[in-house]
C-alpha cells in the first residue's frame, strides 16, 4: 500500500504534464482499457488528420480486444480500416470477432486473405485452422438434441457478466462483475467476485444470489472459478490481478482455503501456481485427488492448456502435468471439469467449433483419448464454457450467445436432459442347432446344450427340439461373457463364445410395445460336425479339412489343433482303431524337400495328438510330398493350400 502511495502521485504528476495521446498510450500499456477506449475516442474526434483517426480507431479497437470484447472492437476495426490503417493482424482480429457473430461466410474470407498475406506465423497457424474450423461448422450444427432443454434464468444473472458456476453442496457458486460500485479499468465492469446460489432443484429458476464470502473475496481483486471437494470443507479458486501491472495477464493464481468451525480460513496461494504465468479454471476430480486447471505456462501446444495434478500422499500437491495434445491445441483450452462417470468437459478455441470456445467431452477408450464438440445446442458462435453436472441429467455451463435482450454478456444457463427413461428389458438367449451336409445346413433335434459363463459355471442345460430349436430361461446380463456346449451321440462337440457386448436392444424398436418391462430375445446357434467313425469305418480314408499348413512350414496351426482334437475325441471313444496320418504338401520346391517337409508335418500331427494321451502304438506319420495332390498345376494360394493337407487312413480295426 505504501508504494501504490508513492507511485500514484508519480503516474499522476506525469499524466499532468503529458500530452492527451501520451496519457492515453499510458493507459493502454498499464492494461487500462477502459480509461484507454475513452482517450482514444476523444482523441479521434477532435483529430482533423485522417491518418491519426486511424491509428487512433485502431487502438480503440485492440483495447476492446484485449479486454475480452472483440464483438466491440469490430466497429472500430473497420473504422480504423475505412481510414486507411495498415495492419495485417487487424484482418485476423476483425475475422475471428465476425465468427463469433456466427458471420461464418464473410469471416472466412477474411481468414483466407491473412492465410495469404499475413505475416505472424502464430497468426498464420490460426487462421489455417479456423479456416477448417469453419468448414465444419454445418456439420457440428446438424441434429441438435431435441432432448437437451435449456434455461437462462433472471434470478441468478445480472446484467454484468455471470460466469464460471460449480455445484456446492445444495447450492451453487458462480463468478460475477455485478458489483460496479468499483470499477476494474481493465474492462469498465466491476470487480469479478464469487456469489452463492441457493435454488430449488424441482425449478432451477427459483432461488436467491448472496455473497460468498468476505473473507474469499477481496476488495479490488479479482476472485472467480470456485473448486470444492465432495465434503464442502475444502476449495480451490483463482485470484486475478489489479489493473495496475503491465502484464497483468501474469497476475492470475490459484489459491486455496479451508472450511474450519463453519468460516473460510484466509486464502493461501497453492504451492503448484506459477506466479509467471497465468493459472486459472481449477477443478477438483471427484475423490478430491487430482487437481485439473488452465495455465499458459511454458511446456504447453498452444495460448492456454489444461495440466492436472495429483495429490501425494502428505497432502500437498504434485508437479503439474500437460494433459497433452489430444485436449490441448494450438488455442486455448480451459474451464475443464470431471463428472462423475469419469469423462471429462472442458471449452477450447482450438479444436473445430462453431466459434469462439467451445464445449467439448473427453472420453478414454482402449486407453485412448477421444474427444467430441458436444454441438447445439450446448455450443453457440460465440463463447461457450464452464459446463459442471450437478446430476446425471442437470447442469449448468456460461455462455456469451446472443439473447433475448440482444447483449453478448456471459451468463449461466442451465440445461436439462428431457431424453425419454429406457424401458427396462430381460434378455434371454435361443438358436438353433444343425449339421452342414453338402453345403447345406439341416436341423439336428435332441442337442444337449449348456449355457455357462466364461468362468466355465452351468447355468442351464437344455435340449433342442424336433426343429432343432432351443431357448433358454436364463437371464443374460448386458455386457457379459458366455460358453455354449453342444453335444449329440456321433456328432463332434461343438463350443462357442457368446457375448452380449454390443447386443442392447434399440429403443426405438420398443416404444409401441405395451409392456413396462420387456422381454427380449438374443440370437445364437451351434454347428455340429458328424463324427468321423462312420466315414473312416465305411471309405477307409479321409482328409481333415482344417489341417492346413502355412507355406514352407509344419508348425501346428491354432485352427489345425481344434481339428486334431476331435481326431482325439474319436480315438479315446473308439479305442479298437489304429489310423496312419499322411501329410501332403504343394508342388512349390524340390521333390526331395517336399517329401522331407511333409513327413515332418506328418510326424508333427502324431506328437500333438501323442501329447493329448493316445499312445503311438495306434499312430503312424507318413509324408507323400507333392505326389498325390487334389489340385493339379495349382496357381493360386487357395490352391495350394487345399494340397497342403492331411488325411487319416484306417490301418487296423482290433
Amino acid at each position: 500500500m505504501k508504494r501504490l502511495l508513492i507511485i500514484l502521485p508519480f503516474i499522476s504528476l506525469v499524466f499532468s504534464c503529458s500530452s492527451p495521446k501520451k496519457v492515453a498510450e499510458t493507459h493502454f500499456d498499464q492494461g487500462e482499457y477502459e480509461i484507454a477506449i475513452n482517450k482514444y475516442e476523444s482523441l479521434a474526434k477532435s483529430s482533423k488528420d485522417k491518418k491519426e483517426q486511424a491509428e487512433y480507431y485502431y487502438r480503440v479497437a485492440e483495447s476492446y480486444r484485449l479486454s475480452n470484447r472483440l464483438t466491440d472492437a469490430l466497429p472500430y476495426y473497420k473504422l480504423a480500416k475505412d481510414a486507411g490503417y495498415q495492419n495485417m493482424d487487424m484482418y485476423f482480429h476483425y475475422a475471428y470477432g465476425l465468427e463469433l457473430q456466427g458471420n461464418y461466410k464473410k469471416s472466412k474470407a477474411l481468414f483466407e486473405r491473412y492465410a495469404k498475406e499475413g505475416t505472424n506465423r502464430q497468426l498464420l497457424r490460426r487462421a489455417k485452422d479456423e479456416i477448417k474450423h469453419i468448414n465444419t461448422v454445418d456439420s457440428l450444427s446438424q441434429n441438435p438434441d431435441p432432448f437437451i432443454e435449456i434455461s437462462k434464468c433472471e434470478a441468478i444473472n445480472s446484467d454484468q457478466d455471470d460466469y464460471s458456476p460449480m455445484f456446492f453442496k445444495d447450492a451453487l457458486v458462480f463468478s460475477s462483475t455485478r458489483d460496479t460500485d468499483k470499477v476494474y479499468h481493465g474492462t469498465g465492469e466491476g470487480y469479478a467476485n464469487l456469489y452463492k446460489y441457493t435454488f430449488d432443484r424441482a425449478d432451477s429458476c427459483n432461488g436467491t444470489v448472496t455473497f460468498f464470502d468476505s473473507l474469499i473475496n477481496k476488495p479490488d481483486i479479482h476472485e472467480a472459478s470456485a473448486t470444492f471437494n465432495r465434503d464442502g470443507n475444502y476449495m480451490i479458486f483463482a485470484r486475478s490481478n489489479t489493473g495496475h501491472h503491465k502484464e497483468n495477464f501474469k497476475e492470475v493464481d490459484l489459491y486455496e482455503s479451508r472450511l474450519e468451525d463453519g468460516k473460510w480460513t484466509e486464502p493461501t496461494l497453492l504451492p503448484i501456481s506459477n506466479p509467471q504465468s497465468w493459472d486459472a479454471c481449477p477443478a477438483l476430480s471427484a475423490n478430491g485427488k487430482t487437481l485439473y486447471f488452465a495455465s499458459n505456462r511454458k511446456g504447453g501446444y498452444g495460448g492456454i492448456d489444461i495440466f492436472r495434478s495429483k495429490r501425494n500422499v502428505n497432502g500437498s500437491w504434485g508437479k503439474p502435468r500437460n494433459m497433452g495434445p489430444k485436449i490441448n491445441s494450438r488455442g486455448n483450452d480451459m474451464f475443464p471439469f470431471i463428472a462423475a462417470n469419469g469423462k471429462m468437459y472442458f471449452a477450447s478455441d482450438g479444436h473445430a467449433g462453431l466459434g469462439g470456445l467451445d464445449i467439448f467431452e473427453a472420453t478414454r477408450k482402449d486407453n485412448r483419448i477421444q474427444i467430441k464438440n458436444m454441438g447445439r445446442p450446448f455450443n453457440s458462435s460465440g463463447d461457450d464454457f464452464g459446463l459442471v453436472f450437478l446430476e446425471k441429467r442437470f447442469g449448468a455451463f456460461t455462455s456469451n450467445r446472443h439473447d433475448e435482450k440482444g447483449t453478448e454478456k456471459d451468463h449461466i444457463y442451465f440445461f436439462s436432459d428431457k431424453t425419454p427413461i429406457l424401458k427396462p428389458v430381460n434378455y434371454f438367449l435361443a438358436g438353433n442347432s444343425f449339421v452342414i451336409k453338402d453345403t447345406s445346413e439341416i436341423a439336428l433335434n435332441e442337442v444337449n446344450v449348456v449355457l455357462k459363463t466364461k468362468e466355465g459355471e452351468v447355468l442351464e442345460e437344455i435340449v433342442s427340439d424336433q426343429v432343432g430349436r432351443y431357448t433358454f430361461k436364463t437371464q443374460l446380463k448386458m455386457g457379459d461373457d458366455y460358453i455354449l456346449i453342444a453335444t449329440k451321440e456321433k456328432y463332434f462337440m461343438d463350443s462357442v463364445y457368446y457375448t452380449t457386448a454390443d447386443k442392447e436392444v434399440d429403443q426405438d424398436d420398443l416404444k409401441d410395445r405395451p409392456e413396462k418391462i420387456v422381454d427380449y430375445t438374443l440370437e445364437s446357434e451351434v454347428e455340429l460336425t458328424k463324427d468321423y467313425y462312420d466315414e473312416l469305418i465305411e471309405e477307409g480314408e479321409i482328409t481333415l479339412n482344417n489341417i492346413l499348413y502355412d507355406f514352407d512350414d509344419y508348425r501346428i496351426r491354432a485352427d489345425a489343433a481344434r481339428e486334431l482334437d476331435k481326431l482325439v475325441t474319436l480315438l479315446q471313444q473308439h479305442t479298437n482303431i489304429s489310423i496312419e496320418l499322411g501329410s501332403h504338401t504343394d508342388d512349390r520346391g524340390s521333390e526331395k524337400y517336399n517329401i522331407k517337409l511333409s513327413q515332418k508335418r506328418a510326424e508333427s500331427a502324431i506328437n500333438y495328438i501323442i501329447s493329448r494321451g493316445i499312445s503311438r502304438d495306434r499312430l503312424e506319420a507318413k509324408g507323400y510330398g507333392e505326389l498325390l495332390p487334389v489340385v493339379f498345376n495349382a496357381e493360386t494360394e487357395e490352391e495350394h493350400q487345399i494340397n497342403r493337407r492331411t488325411t487319416v487312413t484306417l490301418l487296423d480295426e482290433l
